[in-house]
C-alpha cells in the first residue's frame, strides 16, 4: 500500500491570484479550482540511504472525477485515483486495479489527502491539529495529526506556498520524509481534455 500511496500523494490545488491572510482566506483559495494540472519533483528521504530518491512528472487533480498522477521519470508510472477504484501501471506491466471495496484503508488515506488538497476544512479539523502562518507573503500550514491510523504513520504534513502551494513535505514518525515541489500550476482549461477523461474510464 505505502509504495502506491506515496505516489498519489502529489497532487495540488490551484489559488486565484489573492493575499492569504488565514486560515479562512487558504481554504477559499483551495477551494475554488475545479481541474488543476501541472509539474512535480518528489524527493523521497529514507534513513537507509545517503541520498534521496528522485522522480517528476505531471499531475491532473479534478474535483469530479480524480487524480490523473503521471510519473515519467526515472520511469514511467501512471495512477489513477476515483471515488472507489485506483489504477496504477508501471511501465511495460499490465494494469493493476484496487477498489475501495477490497482495500478500504488504502481509500482512507487517499481521500484524507485529498481533502487537504481540496480545502474540506471541517473533514481536516477532525484529523489534524492545524497552524497556520504567514511570513513575508509566504504562507505556512501544518497538520498533526491527532488519531490513528494518521498518527501512527506521520509526525506532521507541511505546506507552504504564495499564490500556489508550492511545497509538500510528509514526514514520517520513522523519519523518512517525502518533499514535493510544484511548478506549472494551471487551471486552464477547465474541462478535462478528451485523453484525461479516457483515463479515468476505467
Amino acid at each position: 500500500m505505502k509504495k502506491w500511496l506515496s505516489l498519489m500523494l502529489i497532487c495540488v490545488s490551484p489559488f486565484v491570484s489573492a493575499e492569504v491572510t488565514d486560515l479562512p482566506s487558504l481554504q477559499q483559495q483551495l477551494a475554488k479550482s475545479i481541474i488543476v494540472r501541472g509539474d512535480f519533483t518528489q524527493s523521497r528521504h529514507l534513513e537507509m540511504f545517503e541520498l534521496p530518491l528522485t522522480s517528476q512528472g505531471r499531475f491532473t487533480l479534478s474535483k469530479s472525477d480524480g487524480l490523473l498522477w503521471q510519473q515519467n521519470t526515472p520511469f514511467p508510472v501512471n495512477l489513477v485515483l476515483t471515488e472507489n477504484k485506483l489504477r496504477q501501471t508501471f511501465s511495460g506491466q499490465a494494469p493493476q486495479i484496487i477498489t475501495a471495496k477490497e482495500n478500504p484503508m488504502a481509500f482512507y488515506f487517499s481521500h484524507v489527502f485529498l481533502d487537504v488538497f481540496h480545502g474540506n476544512t471541517d473533514a481536516l479539523k477532525a484529523q489534524f491539529e492545524m497552524e497556520f502562518s504567514v511570513s513575508e507573503g509566504q504562507w505556512t500550514l501544518l497538520l498533526s495529526p491527532k488519531q490513528p491510523p494518521l498518527n501512527a504513520v506521520f509526525k506532521h504534513i507541511q505546506l507552504t506556498g504564495r499564490d500556489d502551494i508550492d511545497k509538500l513535505v510528509l514526514q514520517e514518525l520513522r523519519g523518512d520524509k517525502t518533499e514535493i515541489q510544484f511548478s506549472n500550476q494551471t487551471s486552464q482549461p477547465e474541462e478535462l481534455t478528451d485523453a484525461e477523461q479516457a483515463q479515468f474510464s476505467f
